[in-house]
């Protein structure tokens, strides 16, 4: 591959605590020269403090004006930095973990001037002024895709299940297996992604980092590694419908900021000082991003209407947190206490079913300190299946979801990340776009042709 140098976009709490020991390790084994970053101005003074006793030092630092809501001026911010970043001799990589709303400017310099980038989840949050909209998701997308086709640099995408070792190295691959053995499509598929995630009213209005306000919320976030476990489950029924049209329709109810006055416990929410109605939210219920929203989808053949996979997906934030403080504490990254819990079965029709569930232990009074357990129940019609029991179950401890994203990072690092690339993330971006439209329209159906 040759020896990058690395440029971070955006130096948060998950690149200095998560992948600092992957980019240290990189430089050592010579696959990096060395790091830099690029970051707000305004967040100047809490990058330097998250800098000290960071190992190794970034070789520079170029601090931007924030450019929201100025398309224009955020894309020619992006080339400046990137261009005041090279190095003579020596091809860079960009890392882009800033807010989602900035992913595309920087994403779109990457593949216009040829340079490796790894982007976080989900790949972009299309803009107009400052307000999201869905609907260009996928012609962005497609156009990203196509130019970067022309181009020799690699772009992945950073998101949990590409490299788990639950949902891609059991669950997929034993679905896969099956359905190629038994010529068997998948039937049903239901996921729940819980995510414990605790925001006071005017945490919703006064936030950066998760800025509900512009319009995206649980589905712009942490929701799309599961969004991209779906596209991933779903897909496997292309293996048996190799030249056929598949259609996907979804109709979506959601919650909002505004809706969490009456759903949650006014005396828990009184202990945390949030007691008081914010005034900001009633005005405008709906201009902000969704904190839950659950969907109903069928999967059917285009043509004949046959329906082959029914399902549900369900992503919430309204559920058990670990949130006990007022304000949010100063060197804690889980500053609401989310702790996430996953629940997913998929069925084989009349022979075979694998059913997850994944969910965090926090391990002490430390909101950081939190790992997780995956217990899977499989049941099959092992009359037939011989090679399966008919109940199974097995418990896997000591899991922590951020191995498969380092795992992820120290490939791409290395050159060798091949299974999340920039085009094999279209279609879980489509159906992230249909679920945000589908909000719009709660109880009616949006489709999606030619999955």
């Amino acid at each position: 591959m040759g020896i990058h140098q690395l440029v971070v976009v955006g130096f948060d709490e998950i690149v200095a605590n998560k992948y600092m020991p992957v980019i240290r390790a990189a430089i050592a084994d010579g696959h990096l020269d060395s790091w830099s970053l690029v970051d707000l101005e305004s967040e100047r003074e809490v990058i330097e403090a998250r800098l000290v006793g960071v190992d190794p030092q970034p070789r520079m630092k170029l601090f931007v004006a924030s450019d929201r809501g100025d398309a224009e001026r955020a894309l020619e911010t992006a080339q400046s930095a990137l261009r005041f970043m090279r190095v003579p001799g020596l091809p860079m990589k960009a890392y882009i973990a800033t807010e989602v709303g900035s992913h595309e400017q920087y994403l779109r310099r990457c593949v216009e001037e040829g340079v490796d980038s790894l982007v976080e989840k989900p790949v972009l949050a299309p803009m107009i002024g400052d307000i999201f909209e869905p609907s260009l998701i996928s012609t962005t997308m497609a156009e990203l895709i196509a130019t970067a086709s022309h181009r020799k640099a690699n772009h992945s995408v950073m998101t949990l299940s590409r490299y788990h070792s639950i949902y891609n190295d059991r669950i997929i691959r034993s679905l896969r297996e099956r359905m190629l053995a038994w010529k068997s499509p998948l039937t049903s598929f239901h996921l729940r992604a819980a995510g414990g995630v605790w925001n006071l009213e005017h945490e919703f209005v006064t936030r950066d980092d998760h800025p509900y306000r512009y319009g995206y919320g649980m589905l712009m976030h942490g929701s799309y590694h599961y969004v991209d476990l779906a596209a991933q489950v779903l897909s496997l029924n292309k293996l048996l419908f190799r030249d056929r049209h598949l259609r996907l329709q979804v109709c979506s109810f959601g919650a909002y900021p505004a809706d969490q006055w009456q759903r949650v416990s006014r005396p828990a929410t009184k202990r945390l000082g949030g007691d008081s109605r914010c005034a900001v939210l009633a005005r405008e219920p709906r201009r902000y991003g969704e904190t839950d929203i659950t969907s109903t989808f069928r999967l059917a053949d285009a043509e004949s209407d046959d329906t082959i996979t029914l399902g549900t997906l369900s992503f919430e934030q309204t559920t058990p947190s670990i949130r006990n403080w007022s304000s949010f504490p100063d060197g804690v990254y889980n500053k609401n206490g989310r702790t996430s819990s996953v629940d997913l079965e998929a069925q084989l029709s009349t022979l075979y079913s694998v059913h997850a569930t994944c969910y965090d232990v926090p391990r002490g009074p430390d909101a950081d300190k939190i790992g997780a357990v995956a217990e899977i129940l499989t049941r099959a019609n092992a009359s037939l299946l011989t090679d399966d029991e008919y109940v199974s179950r097995e418990t896997f401890d000591g899991l922590f979801h951020s191995d498969s994203n380092r795992a992820l990072m120290q490939n791409w690092l290395r050159g060798t990340e091949t299974r999340s690339r920039l085009q094999q993330h279209f279609l879980p971006m489509r159906i992230t776009e249909a679920l945000a439209l589908s909000l719009r329209i709660p109880g009616q159906t949006v489709e999606i042709d030619g999955f």
